[in-house]
C-alpha cells in the first residue's frame, strides 16, 4: 500500500507551507511569519499616523496633510503596476525606504532591511494582499531617453492634449480651474501637485514620473495615460514637467526662536506626534512645551543628531522618533524653540555638585527610590527592576538630560505641570523628594549619565 507514503508527503508539504517556507511560484516573497514579526515594528514606526488598525486613523492623522493611507482598503498610489492593480512587493518596500516627499511620511532607510521587509509584509497582510499572487509590473521602460529642447516642446503639446492644465494649471503651479474641486475616493479635498517646486511624492527622477504618468494614482483623480499617450509622448511629458521646476530659494530660518522652530516643525510634520507651542498636536510623542522646561540643550542637540541610538526613553510610548535629515541649522533651531517654550536660556541644565549631597540624605533617598519608584523606573545597574515594570525613563541617564530643579517640582506634583501625564503622584514630602533626587542624581553622575548631555 502506498497511502502512508502519500499521506506523509502531503503532510510535509502542508507543514512547509504553514511554516512560511518557500512560497509557490508566483506568490509574494513575504510570508505570514514576516507579517507577524512586522506587527510590533509597524506599531513602533507607523501606527502614530496610520493607526494601530492600519486604517489611517492614528493619533497624529488629524494633524497631517495629506491624511495617512488607510491600508485596509488595499488601494495604493505609488506603484509600478497597471491602474487598478495592487502594488508589487518591491513597490511597498520602495516607499518604506524612500518615504514620500512633500508629506509627513519620512524615509525609513535607517531601519535594517529585514525590518523593512517585515513591516511591508504586515502592511500587505492588513491590505489582504499578502496571500495573493505577486502582481506583474508594467514593462520596465529602461534608461530614459535623453531630454532636449525638442522633447520638452513635444511634452508641452502632450500636456495640452491630455488637458493637464485643468488641474495643474497652465504653468504647472497646481492652480488649474478644477484644482479646488478635486477630492480623493474618500471625498477628502486634494492638494494638486505644483510641478514648479520639484517635489514629487513618488520620486523626482525622470523614471519615477514616467511611472506616475503610465500607471496613474489609484484613489485619486489622476488617471493613467497608458492608453491616451504613446510611450514617446509620456517621456516627452516627463521632460516638459521637469522643465517647469523652479524651486524657491531656500531662505534662512527666522531669527525669532519660536518662529524658527515652527518652520522646522512644519517642514518635518512634527505636529503629527508632538504638541507644539500653540497647544495643538499629536500625542504619540512628548508635549514639547513640557520638554522645553526640563531638557538640556546639549541633550536635545545630541538626541536629534542620532535619535535611534538612545533607544526607547518613555517605555509606555509605542512610537519611536524616526531619524530625520535635519541640518545642523535646523537642529539648533529646535534647540532654541524648546528653550524658548520652556522660558529658559539655551544651555546645560542645573545639576547639583556630588560633593554637596549629604550621606544621610542619600541613604534615605535610596530606600525611598526602592519603595516608591521601582514600579516604573530603572536605575541602570545601580538598582535594577524587571523590564516588565519599566514605564518611565531609565533614570541612570537623567543627569545632564533633565533640569534638577524641574525634577523636584515634577516629583512633588506632576499633574500640575502636565495634567495628562501617566506619572503617579508619589505622595512624598519636599524633604523626601530632595533625598530621592539627591540619590538618583549622584548615581547618574557617577555612572557618567550626564557626562555629555545624557549620552546614549
Amino acid at each position: 500500500m502506498r497511502w502512508p507514503v502519500i499521506a506523509l508527503s502531503l503532510f510535509a508539504a502542508l507543514a512547509t507551507s504553514s511554516a512560511g517556507g518557500t512560497e509557490p511560484a508566483g506568490h509574494r516573497p513575504l510570508s505570514i511569519n514576516d507579517a507577524r514579526a512586522g506587527k510590533p515594528l509597524y506599531l513602533r514606526e507607523c501606527s502614530a499616523c496610520h493607526g494601530e488598525r492600519a486604517d489611517g486613523n492614528g493619533p497624529g492623522a488629524a494633524f497631517v496633510e495629506p491624511r495617512p493611507r488607510d491600508f485596509t482598503k488595499g488601494s495604493f498610489k505609488l506603484r509600478t503596476t497597471s491602474s487598478g492593480e495592487p502594488p508589487t512587493t518591491a513597490d511597498i518596500l520602495r516607499t518604506i525606504e524612500r518615504g514620500i516627499p512633500g508629506t509627513a511620511m519620512p524615509s525609513f532607510a535607517f531601519l535594517p532591511e529585514q525590518e523593512r521587509r517585515q513591516i511591508a509584509a504586515y502592511v500587505l497582510d492588513r491590505a489582504e494582499l499578502l496571500d495573493g499572487a505577486e502582481p506583474q509590473p508594467i514593462r520596465d521602460p529602461g534608461q530614459p531617453p535623453a531630454a532636449n529642447t525638442q522633447s520638452v516642446a513635444q511634452g508641452k503639446q502632450v500636456y495640452a492634449k491630455l488637458q493637464c492644465a485643468a488641474c495643474h494649471g497652465e504653468h504647472g503651479k497646481g492652480d488649474g480651474p478644477s484644482a479646488k474641486t478635486l477630492v480623493d475616493d474618500d471625498g477628502r479635498p486634494i492638494l494638486v501637485r505644483d510641478f514648479t517646486t520639484g517635489v514629487f511624492r513618488g520620486g523626482a527622477e525622470r523614471k519615477d514620473l514616467y511611472y506616475r504618468f503610465t500607471t496613474g494614482l489609484d484613489g485619486s483623480p489622476m488617471p493613467a495615460f497608458v492608453d491616451s499617450a504613446s510611450d514617446p509622448e509620456r517621456w516627452a511629458l516627463v521632460d516638459y514637467v521637469k522643465s517647469l521646476e523652479s524651486p524657491a530659494l531656500q531662505r534662512p530660518l527666522p531669527a525669532d526662536p519660536i518662529e524658527a522652530g515652527r518652520a522646522v516643525a512644519q517642514k518635518y510634520s512634527c505636529r503629527a506626534c508632538h504638541v507644539l507651542d500653540d497647544g495643538k498636536g499629536g500625542t504619540s510623542g512628548p508635549d514639547l512645551r513640557i520638554s522645553g522646561q526640563k531638557l538640556s540643550s546639549d541633550w536635545v542637540r545630541a538626541f536629534l543628531t542620532a535619535p535611534r541610538e538612545y533607544g526607547p526613553i518613555y517605555y509606555w510610548r509605542t512610537a519611536r522618533m524616526p531619524k530625520l535629515p535635519l541640518s545642523p541649522e535646523e537642529i539648533q533651531a529646535v534647540v532654541g524653540y524648546l528653550a524658548a517654550m520652556g522660558h529658559r536660556k539655551v544651555g546645560p541644565v542645573a545639576t547639583p555638585a556630588v560633593t554637596s549631597l549629604a550621606k544621610e540624605k542619600l541613604a534615605e533617598g535610596q530606600l525611598l527610590f526602592m519603595l516608591r519608584c521601582t514600579e516604573c523606573h530603572n536605575l541602570g545597574k545601580v538598582i535594577e527592576s524587571p523590564p516588565i515594570k519599566w514605564q518611565g525613563p531609565d533614570l541612570i541617564r537623567v543627569a545632564g538630560r533633565v533640569d534638577y530643579d524641574f525634577a523636584r517640582r515634577w516629583i512633588l506634583d506632576p499633574h500640575k505641570i502636565e495634567p495628562q501625564t501617566k506619572m503617579v503622584v508619589p505622595g512624598l514630602s519636599p524633604e523626601q523628594v530632595d533625598a530621592v533626587s539627591a540619590f538618583v542624581w549622584k548615581a547618574s553622575i557617577e555612572a557618567k549619565g550626564g557626562s555629555t548631555g545624557g549620552q546614549p
